[in-house]
């Protein structure tokens, strides 16, 4: 499939809409009395169902590589979806959102400590102004260094959104197929969302709402996991990272409004004034500083 690159960004505009919305569907899912592993387990056994049902035949032709591959961004995403759906019971959407913004300054710090790439000179100011950013949602200043125990989940799980992120750009675009990727993404979810139930969350099933549950959990496993992530990988390929990158940042800012139309979030300044802090942190790893045309150096040729 060809498409321009405006549609490509259009596409990616729709996926951040998507994933802001995330936030707010997976805390009905909480509410309903579901833990996070069994909203991983079931929404993965229905990304898997989905994905085989419409592409099994890119499916059946999976070689030992996409598998090794997939299984390695699978556990990956696993593990960011599992710590920052657990952090909904803790903390609320928006936070939830802001804070795992982190991913764009986290992942350059990763390249720098596991595959030696060394950073940029903004990567160490994007960073500081992160913290700071971060320091205001949760508000260090009036309270002290106490981060709330939801917010520290969402942290951890940026970290692993930032492997991804890498896993993503270097090593995705090795397998045969796309939903190949998500298939095996979606068998991570479901395969260790259910190991995580049966080992920790049984006693918690009893309490589950499933009829209140089910229709946010079939939005998260077919539209977000697999509709969403599908349009991602496939749009990347026909823009710029830059424009993607940006694109994508979105999805806090409609993540935010989300919750607070829900009633979840007050729009405080604090939220307002961090997120904006965040976002500028990540816009500025994301931008090509040097390339802007106001910061460009024009010569005037001699006469």
């Amino acid at each position: 499939m060809n498409i321009s690159k405006k549609q490509a960004n259009l596409m990616l505009l729709l996926v951040a809409i998507l994933w802001g919305s995330s936030y707010v569907f997976a805390k009905l899912t909480v509410q309903a009395g579901m833990h996070s592993g069994v909203i991983n387990a079931c929404r993965g056994t229905m990304c898997v169902i989905a994905g085989y049902l419409i592409f099994h035949k890119k499916i059946n032709q999976m070689t030992m590589k996409d598998f090794k591959l997939g299984l390695v961004i699978g556990t990956i995403n696993f593990l960011g979806y599992y710590l920052q759906t657990d952090a909904l019971r803790y903390t609320t959407p928006a936070k939830n959102a802001f804070l795992t913004t982190l991913y764009v300054a986290i992942a350059p710090l990763l390249l720098w400590l596991f595959w030696h790439e060394r950073p940029r000179r903004k990567t160490y100011f994007a960073v500081a102004l992160a913290i700071v950013g971060m320091a205001i949602i949760t508000n260090v200043a009036n309270t002290g260094l106490q981060l709330n125990y939801g917010d520290i989940l969402t942290v951890l799980s940026a970290i692993f959104w930032a492997l991804q992120l890498i896993f993503f750009g270097k090593y995705a675009p090795q397998t045969s197929s796309p939903w190949v990727v998500i298939f095996m993404i979606g068998v991570c979810q479901g395969t260790y969302g259910w190991i995580t139930t049966a080992l920790f969350e049984r006693a918690s099933l009893a309490h589950v709402h499933w009829i209140q549950a089910l229709v946010p959990l079939a939005i998260l496993a077919i539209v977000v996991t697999f509709l969403a992530q599908g349009m991602q990988i496939t749009a990347q390929g026909f823009t710029d990272a830059t424009s993607a990158g940006l694109l994508l940042m979105l999805e806090s800012f409609f993540a935010s409004i989300m919750s607070v139309i829900m009633g979840y979030d007050p729009l405080t300044p604090q939220l307002v004034w961090g997120g904006i802090i965040l976002l500028l942190a990540n816009a500025i790893m994301q931008v090509n500083l040097p390339a802007m045309p106001f910061l460009r150096r024009h010569s005037r040729p001699l006469k």
